[in-house]
């Protein structure tokens, strides 16, 4: 659980930066869209749920403003021996954002500081009807899994039952190489 985890208040990168959040969650038409588009066919995965079931979450900061938010949490193997892993409940770039490099940048900020908090792989459920989505995590280095090694007192709630899980091992979170937008 994060409960207790004393995640970082702000985690920068060349291209964006993490500012985690400090109260409720600003109102933006595109959070109602990412919601939606994240849980695929299951009921909206909202960014306020994800806050009030102990996930820590981010504004993601680009160009001087709010781009994006995401929203992870530190979780219990099965095999205590494996260490922790960082699941990723939430991940949305604004619609007027996209295509920047927002998103491919932010994600080895938050395996960087999980990983300084003992997280040894990263994992992430994927609705089964979002290419978009899949394409994005291989992209960064993700791989599709078997099985999930979530303990079951730790699995985030809403997530689809034929939900894809991916996982990247976090030893060398830079040496992901991030496609850059040609402008």
């Amino acid at each position: 659980m994060t409960t207790g985890i004393d995640w970082p208040g702000a985690v920068e990168g060349e291209r964006a930066r993490l500012r985690r959040f400090d109260g409720q969650v600003l109102e933006a038409g595109w959070l109602d869209e990412a919601a939606q588009a994240i849980a695929g066919r299951a009921a909206p995965c909202r960014l306020q749920d994800r806050l009030d079931e102990g996930d820590q979450g981010w504004w993601i900061l680009g160009d001087g403003e709010i781009v994006g938010a995401l929203c992870g949490k530190l979780t219990g193997l099965n095999d205590p021996a494996s260490g922790r892993a960082l699941v990723w409940t939430w991940l949305a770039i604004d619609a007027r954002w996209r295509a920047y490099g927002y998103g491919g940048a932010s994600v080895p900020l938050l395996e960087r500081a999980a990983q300084a908090l003992g997280a040894r792989v990263a994992l992430t459920p994927l609705p089964p009807d979002n290419g978009v989505a899949l394409y994005f995590w291989l992209r960064l280095g993700y791989t599709p899994l078997r099985s999930v090694p979530v303990n079951q007192t730790d699995w985030p709630s809403g997530v689809a039952p034929d939900a894809l899980w991916m996982q990247r091992p976090l030893e060398d979170t830079n040496s992901i190489n991030l496609p850059s937008r040609e402008e």
